[in-house]
């Protein structure tokens, strides 16, 4: 019997030779899902409607996809990082956005009142200057027979959604010695410019045992507070003494640029970076970031990425891990791996694992190490050819989706894994942004400018190019047979041999068909288009072979 059977179909793995690929494995496959182990075309993307945010619109330069809700959709032709608030029951229904650009390039939040109209507040509030002044007021009587309290003062800004900031400088010059028939009036310095949403200042005061604390809420509009407080009457310590707001674009202060990056950490807290500086928020405070909780690593930061035991740091150079559950004693190690990250939007959130681009491969990187993944698929000039500074990466169903852009070609790839032989096949379109819904299991992406939601649709059209099957004698094989579970629309059978194309047939039934004789060769390959399921193919010298007579 001379000839080739096949039952069974799996992906590609260019790295070998098409001659010693094994018997079900493809020189080529696009658009084919392989799980089954028939050969499966994967369904089309289905048109998806939702309804983008004011101010923003879905465009073929579109990098980023959000749902904030059913009814208010984010799209952005920047690359941004969003998260959803860590505050449990948080009633604005807050999100943090880092990653815009040009001057106005600050991480900022929105709520569910003003997401509607495209508002955005900066994240983090403002340092106040010190008070105008501190004045004693009235004259003691008390001299002779008490000894006066030294008092300093200092206030924060807060916000209309309760987050306070850093507080002034307690200025020596501003002391006061306070007898108890005396007050003090403060003098409010001007309030800050810029996009913040303050309501109010908080005052504090020293207490006599030096610890500044809470004295009143004075409005934003007022300039002078007379404090007639007495210390048994004085509030709770001050929260925000090592507050901070995040990195933003005031070169003069952060020379490394704003925070970019934001993920949402256990434990209610959010992480960032800039430049070589890991930065963490205080928990469930998402608008400070105190100086004492930053980390600096030796590369620049390309990525974050929460793993199961800490936070996964990927770099220009070496990886680093984060462990820890309180963001003020987190510690670092830096992982004995060559493995940089070249792409930020590749970077992946698998379940169990992260999946990144690097220079030699997709990596997986899990707890206990990394790994490139496609080590045994793709070499590395083979994964170089994909450009992998242009992968964006989604999840899907346990499957990495890759869009690569390399300057000839714009087209996806699914990886599986889980696949072994299956793991590899291409995808005939490309996608510039996606969001990945958990709540209704939908994964929808930006193609040609419109949104859709992947594989929701009828079957793609596929490609399946098998092995170079190699006979001991040349022949001229004579018939063949394609067993399909549907044959409308018709596949198309391609029969290749020593690299020319032979014959050409559309396939109408799981009837045998006639191959053209006159030649004879040692090496065939067989190539099946369409959009239906293929269970078999038999491609044999003679119909007895295949078993009909």
């Amino acid at each position: 019997m001379t000839g080739f059977k096949l039952q069974t179909f799996s992906g590609k793995a260019p790295r070998i030779s098409a001659r010693l690929l094994p018997e079900d494995m493809a020189q080529e496959a696009i658009n084919t899902r392989l799980d089954s182990g028939r050969l499966d075309p994967w369904a089309d993307n289905s048109s998806a409607s939702i309804t983008p945010v004011a101010s923003y619109s879905i465009t073929a330069g579109t990098k980023t996809l959000f749902k904030y809700s059913d009814s208010a959709w984010i799209g952005s032709n920047e690359d941004l990082d969003i998260v959803r608030s860590p505050i449990a029951e948080d009633q604005h229904e807050r999100i943090y956005v880092t990653g815009i650009g040009g001057s106005s390039g600050y991480p900022r939040m929105s709520t569910s009142a003003i997401i509607g109209n495209g508002t955005y507040y900066k994240l983090g509030i403002p340092d106040p200057d010190p008070f105008d002044s501190v004045t004693l007021v009235g004259t003691t009587s008390n001299g002779d027979t008490e000894t006066p309290i030294t008092r300093g003062y200092v206030f924060t800004y807060v916000s209309y959604y309760g987050e306070e900031g850093a507080p002034s400088n307690s200025l020596v010059s501003q002391l006061v010695d306070v007898y108890s028939d005396q007050s003090v009036t403060v003098n409010f310095p001007s309030n800050p410019s810029g996009n913040h949403n303050l309501l109010k200042k908080r005052l504090y005061r020293t207490d006599p045992n030096g610890t500044f604390r809470f004295v009143a809420d004075v409005a934003l509009a007022t300039d002078t507070f007379n404090d007639t407080v007495s210390d048994s009457n004085l509030g709770e310590a001050i929260p925000s003494a090592s507050w901070t707001a995040p990195p933003d674009e005031v070169s003069a202060e952060h020379k490394d640029g704003p925070l970019l990056g934001l993920v949402s950490m256990p434990n209610g807290f959010l992480a960032g970076f800039a430049g070589q500086t890991v930065c963490f928020s205080e928990a469930f405070q998402p608008h400070a970031f105190p100086d004492a909780y930053k980390l600096t690593i030796k590369s620049d930061v390309v990525a974050l990425a929460p793993l199961n035991t800490g936070l996964l740091v990927l770099t220009k150079e070496k990886p680093a891990l984060i462990q820890g559950l309180d963001p003020s004693s987190m510690s670092m190690i830096e992982i004995d791996s060559t493995l940089s990250c070249v792409s930020k939007r590749s970077v992946v959130d698998m379940g169990e694992y992260v999946m990144y681009a690097s220079p030699d491969g997709l990596v997986m990187a899990r707890d206990n190490g990394l790994s490139v993944a496609t080590e045994s698929i793709l070499s590395r000039d083979q994964w170089q050819e994909l450009s992998p500074s242009s992968l964006i990466g989604f999840h899907w169903e346990g499957y990495y989706l890759g869009f690569y852009a390399n300057g000839t070609e714009s087209k996806g790839f699914i990886f599986d894994p889980r696949g072994g032989k299956n793991s590899y096949v291409k995808l005939d379109f490309h996608a510039t942004a996606g969001f990945n819904d958990l709540e209704n299991d939908e994964l929808y992406l930006v193609v040609g400018g419109s949104v859709v939601k992947f594989a929701g649709g009828a079957n793609l059209a596929m490609t399946w190019k098998s092995k170079k099957f190699y006979t001991q004698r040349p022949i001229n094989p004579g018939v063949a047979k394609l067993e399909c579970e549907s044959y409308s629309p018709a596949p198309t059978f391609k029969l290749f041999a020593d690299g020319s194309l032979k014959h050409t047939q559309s396939v109408t039934s799981s009837a045998l068909f006639r191959l053209p004789g006159g030649y004879k060769s040692h090496e065939f390959e067989i190539q099946i288009e369409g959009s239906v399921a293929v269970n078999e193919v038999c491609v044999y010298e003679s119909a007895g072979e295949i078993g009909v007579a």
